[in-house]
């Protein structure tokens, strides 16, 4: 959800190398902040890289705190050349690769004379863990842990040794579905609380519609970024010739680690757009009947960044979509991906293999008037449950708490062999 894990790993090599060859300065960049004109108590956010529009955990914090004078953000790296306005202060450590006692130094150089109440880290590299950990022990502010991507079940990144540090010193720890949780749960043995991607409560669609008239059934929509390649490709091959357009609303024009020629894709039946702002999302996406959701297969092809990304990440783009406009969606990909969870747990479309008479099949019986009806009014009625207000202070009274202050997105999305207690029928 930061962006493509391969593009990612070569920007943080180049970087390092960079570094050490003399060619940029740790220190640059950096930007000059005034401290003293903080409020006498803030928070601290710690991500991996800028938040930011562009991936999906820049979106989603973006929608949790849009309140942001008492927030300082602070980063591990540049992965979108330094664009970022979260937070009241920004900062970012001059070396991500650096030992601890030396991030613990510049931290307490850094945040002299500030009364940080407390910490939310969103862990992707060793560096944010690491960073949360010093400041944890040089502040003493409870720390709370919301794992978006994951970095250390089912892909390298973070140590088992360093990931267990971490979890240990929160009081808090927040995964972004339920796949998540149960796998964290299993390997470390503590509980773990799902706080599931949010959408602004002012484009909530709260009340059931029935799709616009004059929709065309063969006319789909992809909202957001593909993390694969071979995602990418294997969906070019299925609507090739295939009678059926997808729009396709990246979060960036010209997305890294992707290599396509846009006359070509259309001519494959896909047809790169602008992306959309936030609050057109609603009139936007209404103008389709159904959406497509790439995904992985879960074969062991695809490199494995991109398989953790979809086996133990719920995507945001789904909630979205769900709560904007109930849109009917098709995963392509496997069943045992968390977008194929989301789908099949509310009943909100259809799952499909990388196969075009599979996949023409799904559009079809998706795009009947009782099925289209259907699912729009279960999307409905569970749009009011993923609305954003509200998202910080729950996380924040959560922590305070050392546990959910309420039970609703467990409740939503229970453990495994624990039925749903919201009503979704």
């Amino acid at each position: 959800m930061i962006g493509s894990p391969l593009v990612i790993a070569e920007k943080a090599r180049a970087r390092l190398q960079a570094i050490l060859s003399g060619e940029v300065d740790a220190a640059a960049s950096i930007e000059e902040v005034d401290l003293a004109s903080l409020p006498d108590s803030v928070d601290l956010v710690i991500t991996a890289c800028e938040v930011n529009p562009l991936h999906g955990t820049g979106t989603l914090l973006l929608r949790i705190f849009p309140d942001q004078r008492s927030i300082i953000s602070l980063r591990a790296e540049d992965f979108y050349d330094g664009a970022t306005d979260f937070g009241c202060v920004r900062l970012r450590l001059p070396l991500a690769q650096a030992a601890r006692p030396v991030i613990l130094a510049w931290l307490k150089s850094s945040l002299a004379g500030v009364n940080i109440r407390r910490i939310l880290c969103v862990p992707y590299t060793p560096a944010e863990a690491t960073l949360a950990l010093a400041a944890h022990e040089l502040l003493g502010a409870p720390l709370a842990v919301y794992v978006m991507d994951d970095k250390n079940v089912c892909a390298d990144g973070i140590t088992d040794g360093l990931m267990r540090e971490l979890l240990e010193k929160a009081s808090l720890r927040l995964v972004i579905g339920p796949e998540m949780r149960d796998a964290y749960e299993e390997k470390y043995d503590m509980p773990f609380w799902v706080m599931p991607p949010v959408v602004a409560d002012h484009i909530v669609e709260r009340d059931a519609a029935s799709s616009a008239p004059g929709i065309d059934p063969r006319r789909g929509v992809l909202l957001g970024n593909i993390w694969g390649q071979r995602w990418l490709d294997m969906l070019r091959q299925i609507f090739r010739g295939a009678g059926v357009t997808i729009d396709w609303y990246c979060n960036q024009i010209n997305p890294p680690g992707l290599e396509y020629d846009r006359d070509e894709l259309a001519a494959d039946g896909i047809v790169q757009r602008n992306p959309i702002a936030e609050d057109d999302l609603p009139r936007v996406l209404g103008e389709y009947a159904f959406a497509v959701v790439p995904t992985d297969t879960l074969d062991g092809l695809s490199p494995l960044a991109v398989r953790a990304i979809a086996e133990l990440s719920l995507p945001s783009r789904m909630v979205t979509m769900m709560a904007t406009s109930h849109l009917p969606m098709l995963v392509v990909g496997s069943p045992a991906t968390c977008a194929g969870g989301f789908v099949e747990r509310f009943d909100l479309g259809a799952i499909a293999p990388y196969d075009r008479a599979a996949v023409l099949a799904s559009i079809e019986a998706l795009t009947t008037p009782d099925r289209q009806a259907d699912v729009r009014a279960r999307a409905a009625r569970l749009s009011g449950y993923f609305t954003a207000a509200g998202a910080s202070e729950w996380i924040w009274d959560s922590l305070d708490a050392g546990r959910p202050i309420t039970s609703i997105y467990e409740d939503l999305m229970p453990r495994r062999n624990v039925s749903a207690t919201v009503a979704q029928s």
